[in-house]
């Protein structure tokens, strides 16, 4: 359960380097907070909302329901 404060505190770290104009501090903290949101117990609900946006955008895409 390392995850979820790890993510808290690369995040504010993120927007201190954001804020200081810090770039390498940006990249380092950004891989930091990724890591640690794909590695925490949120990362499964997080990708099935990337899954159903995915098959929204799909289908607000498909001609074929729209022609029936």
């Amino acid at each position: 359960m390392i995850a979820l404060p790890l993510f808290l505190l690369a995040g504010g770290a993120l927007w201190l380097f954001w804020r200081s104009d810090i770039r390498a501090g940006v990249m380092i903290a950004a891989l930091v907070c990724g890591y640690a949101l794909a590695t925490s117990p949120l990362a499964g609900a997080i990708n099935g909302m990337g899954h159903g946006i995915g098959t929204a955008i799909s289908n607000a895409n498909d001609n074929s329901a729209a022609s029936k």
